[in-house]
């Protein structure tokens, strides 16, 4: 029976070290395979961060010593559906062209996967893994198995292009199947770095503290009534305001999104060294469509606001959606500079912009126009990028009885296509309806929610404003400087490429104002 039970055991080990040799050489040639992948599908998104091929979920982010952005993702390099999850890599001088990398973390074999985290730069050196540089980074991840979720650590000693896990991981079991995505800053207030982390099921964030990455102390709890059924991808961010400064609790939830699905929202409050104090109960929604999810906030920055990257999908279709190899139908939003301020009601809220007004990839205005009544045209079929950004502004509302319809329509001459949206100045309801795009629609997912809308709280010394950011397959829209924001994607069988913004019913005095500027491409030819 011994000499049966050793044969055994020296047959599996083999089959064990062969699934993972296996499983390694898969993970390096699938690192290698997009560095030649195409960009120029008709759906791409060109000034969008999306992956060479195959599927991307949940960013995490960091800037390193030399001021350069990196990107790490959920990542199937096996596959254009969930699974298999490793961390791919990108690299950014401005958040706007990226250059692939390979592979940053893969699992050790395939029942194992490399969850969501953060990268911070151990510049001190407390953590004792770079006794000769300043410019370490340290990954915290969270390492799934089919038993357990562990909150494990690597460490890269070449500005976090690769890395080595650590020997001694995990460094937080608490023997919990769900218990995931830590985000980990560090808090000079405290000389300690700080972790909040998922606890999905109890719909809780834990707190955790260490002063050297490695040793974790159970801090505090945080819980409050709000929507979902799991909570993912908490963010503990600190923003200046007038007089100080504020905390913000970032949380994802999903499922169970008021609209279905996924999506993510925030507390107000303060983090006292030990354990964060929301302002109110109210959990408070990022985005008033579908399509926005998993958050990730970088590091301080020295002389900039916040700066934020969510995943620009659903997870009620994200599996489901038009599977294109190459095309990258599962990207990211645009990178967003962030504010807290409060609002006419009072309450404070985040607001959020595109970084920089695009500037790295602005190309030449191509419209201004104004009226009070009729159609404004633009007409960017021209532009190679098929992406535009475009601001509409409604002045005039002070002097008379607030009536009429504001619009906007994407088109596309070829098939009849289009995406729409405006506002009712009247009841000042903002609307969005992507249900005119015909290659995926709700016959082909019932989730695939055609409409949103929102409530502008009021028109602020008698105009409102609203701007887009139009990328192939995806419409990022801003009303009123970033109050409020929608990120939708929709997949057309043709381009869409004229652009109509229609005043109709205005009241006396009232004027729209339309500009547009082509977008270049972030990935070059």
């Amino acid at each position: 029976m011994v000499d049966v039970w050793k044969r055994y055991a020296a047959n599996n080990c083999k089959l064990l070290l062969i699934d993972k040799m296996r499983f390694l050489l898969l993970s390096v040639l699938a690192a290698c395979a997009g560095a030649s992948s195409n960009y120029n599908g008709a759906l791409r998104p060109q000034v969008h961060f999306s992956p060479p091929e195959n599927w991307m979920n949940d960013p995490s982010v960091f800037v390193d010593k030399e001021g350069i952005y990196h990107l790490y993702y959920q990542h199937n390099p096996f596959d254009v559906v969930w699974g298999n999850m490793h961390w791919g890599h990108a690299t950014s001088p401005d958040l706007y062209h990226w250059t692939n990398q390979p592979i940053a973390i893969a699992p050790d074999n395939s029942t194992h996967g490399i969850f969501t985290g953060s990268a911070v730069v151990d510049s001190e050196n407390t953590s004792g893994f770079f006794s000769d540089q300043d410019n370490g980074v340290v990954a915290i991840y969270t390492l799934h198995t089919p038993e357990l979720e562990t909150q494990d650590i690597a460490y890269s000693h070449d500005g976090g292009r690769t890395f080595t896990k650590y020997e001694n991981n995990p460094v937080i079991n608490i023997g919990a199947p769900e218990f995931r995505d830590p985000h980990v800053r560090w808090h000079s207030d405290i000389s300690k770095w700080v972790m909040a982390v998922a606890y999905p099921d109890d719909l809780v964030i834990g707190f955790y503290t260490s002063p050297n990455l490695k040793d974790w102390t159970h801090s505090s709890n945080f819980s409050q009534p709000m929507p979902g059924k799991q909570v993912e991808c908490p963010n503990l961010v600190r923003f200046d305001v007038e007089g100080g400064q504020k905390d913000v609790l970032f949380i994802s939830i999903n499922p169970g999104a008021p609209l279905g699905g996924s999506t993510t929202g925030y507390f107000v409050g303060h983090w006292d060294g030990h354990r964060f104090i929301a302002d109110h109960d109210d959990y408070i929604f990022s985005d008033f469509a579908k399509d926005y999810y998993a958050a990730q906030w970088f590091p301080p920055i020295p002389g900039k606001s916040p700066i934020s990257i969510a995943w620009a999908s659903n997870w009620q279709y994200a599996g489901d959606l038009p599977p294109g190899k190459l095309e990258g139908f599962r990207g990211i939003q645009t990178p967003r500079v962030n504010a807290l301020k409060k609002n006419v009601d009072g309450i404070w809220i985040v607001t959020s912009n595109p970084v920089d007004d695009l500037q790295s990839v602005k190309g030449p205005q191509m419209s201004s126009q104004s009226a009070h009544t009729g159609s404004m045209t633009v007409d960017f079929s021209d532009i190679k990028s098929n992406a535009m950004k475009y601001d509409v502004r409604v002045v005039g509302l002070d002097d008379c009885e607030i009536s009429g319809d504001v619009s906007f329509n994407f088109t596309s001459p070829e098939s009849g296509e289009f995406f729409e949206g405006g506002i009712h100045l009247n009841t000042r309801e903002f609307w969005l309806d992507r249900a005119g795009t015909h290659l995926y629609t709700t016959a082909d997912n019932p989730h695939f929610t055609p409409t949103f809308n929102t409530t502008v709280p009021s028109f602020e010394h008698g105009q409102f404003g609203f701007s887009g950011v139009f990328d192939r397959s995806i419409l990022e829209t801003f009303l009123d400087d970033g109050d409020q924001v929608a990120t939708t994607r929709f997949y057309s069988k043709s381009p869409l490429t004229v652009l109509t913004v229609s005043a109709d019913g205005l009241c006396q005095g009232a004027l729209v104002q339309v500009k547009a500027w082509a977008l270049e491409s972030g990935w070059g030819s």
